[in-house]
């Protein structure tokens, strides 16, 4: 990753790198949404609901929609829910998933196919919007383009909610400096008293670079610290009212309670679990950021 502007230093992937297998079997709360067709949601979007306090009759936009969740939510809450996304396997999914509810939930909500920098709707035209999981996709040009989009679209004192995952003081500070060190110390333990599980193995990475996935490197090309995005957002007309470091504090356990024993050990050692959900230890362990910004 480049040191100045977040970026990896790739293209941005294309549309073909957020298909079925992305939507359905790896992007969170893939397990809800396949069981209940977007009404029941994973904890980030039970946040990012809690921070926009949607009221009956509101108009709220979802740019990268992807599933279609955060569409049908505010329909059932009786606003009126807007999606947009580039990936024709995301819009596909989502009105799927649409076609499942109620005529009355059905007639609150649209899922469209729209650029994220060039939105065709008329100025000032909602009330809330959400951005989740979508600022790590753009470059900063990009991203600013959106940012000027959604001030555009907002009313005044309209809501902008934005989450990025990852938080780069984490991949860039915390994870080089000490866990990667606890990772060698543990690792070392388990050599000595020759033990070894799917937890605590030698595969625990230790390298000096965040261990990210080769879809992470293709995909994040614009990876942020809280400092860096409010400021951002400040900088194209908002009114940050809210920063916040957040984790989902829920641990799903494994099939083995031997497993899931360990991993909670190895959590509280790497990430000091609980303690860390909290501040000021959150803004070094979490890893999604929080934005919350109005339009003057």
């Amino acid at each position: 990753m480049n040191d100045n502007d977040g970026s990896t230093g790739t293209d941005k992937a294309p549309p073909s790198e957020y298909g079925d297998s992305y939507f359905l079997k790896r992007l969170g709360g893939f397990q809800e949404f396949r069981e209940s067709g977007g009404r029941r949601i994973p904890p980030r979007f039970v946040k990012a609901l809690r921070l926009a306090r949607i009221r009956p009759g509101e108009r709220v936009l979802d740019i990268g929609c992807g599933r279609g969740e955060m569409v049908i939510q505010p329909a059932l809450l009786g606003a009126h829910g807007v999606g947009v996304d580039y990936a024709p396997d995301a819009l596909r999914i989502a009105l799927d998933a649409l076609a499942t509810h109620p005529a009355e939930v059905r007639a609150r909500a649209a899922v469209l196919a729209m650029d994220a920098t060039k939105l065709g709707f008329r100025d000032e035209s909602f009330d809330v919007i959400f951005m989740n999981q979508l600022v790590e996709h753009f470059y900063p040009d990009e991203l600013n383009a959106m940012l000027a989009e959604t001030r555009r679209l907002l009313k005044p004192g309209g809501r902008l909610i934005l989450n990025t995952s990852p938080n780069r003081v984490l991949y860039n500070m915390t994870y080089p400096i000490y866990i990667r060190n606890v990772h060698r110390v543990v690792c070392r333990i388990a050599e000595l008293a020759h033990y070894q599980s799917y937890v605590i193995a030698p595969t625990l990475p230790i390298g000096p670079e965040h261990p990210r996935s080769e879809e992470e490197r293709r995909q994040h090309v614009n990876e942020q610290t809280a400092s860096e995005l409010a400021r951002t957002v400040s900088n194209c007309g908002y009114r940050v009212m809210k920063i916040e470091h957040w984790d989902d504090a829920t641990q799903l356990p494994y099939t083995s309670r031997r497993l899931t024993i360990e991993l909670m050990l190895l959590d509280a050692l790497r990430s000091l679990r609980p303690f860390s959900f909290h501040w000021p230890l959150n803004k070094l362990f979490t890893n999604n950021i929080w934005v919350v910004a109005t339009r003057p």
